[in-house]
């Protein structure tokens, strides 16, 4: 599921339909803990670079050389 994208100029992830993961979640209680943190952790996050996000979540997936989209996994990738 991708919930969200990263703007180019200023690094910060845009939450396109937060209402999405709490239906999740309402499904999935054994979710709540870990998108609650991962919430938590994109809400304050501040990336001047691609890169910068992997210090915040080492499993992320930067896509492509120069490009400006993450896959971010959720718990390891169970979610």
């Amino acid at each position: 599921m991708n919930f969200y994208y990263i703007y180019k100029n200023n690094m910060k992830v845009h939450l396109i339909k937060e209402q999405t993961i709490r239906k999740y979640i309402a499904k999935h209680s054994g979710s709540k803990t870990s998108f609650d943190e991962w919430l938590l952790k994109i809400k304050f996050a501040d990336w001047e670079m691609p890169g910068d996000i992997k210090n915040t979540f080492s499993s992320a997936d930067l896509l492509g050389s120069g490009s400006f989209r993450v896959v971010l996994d959720i718990a390891g990738n169970n979610f």
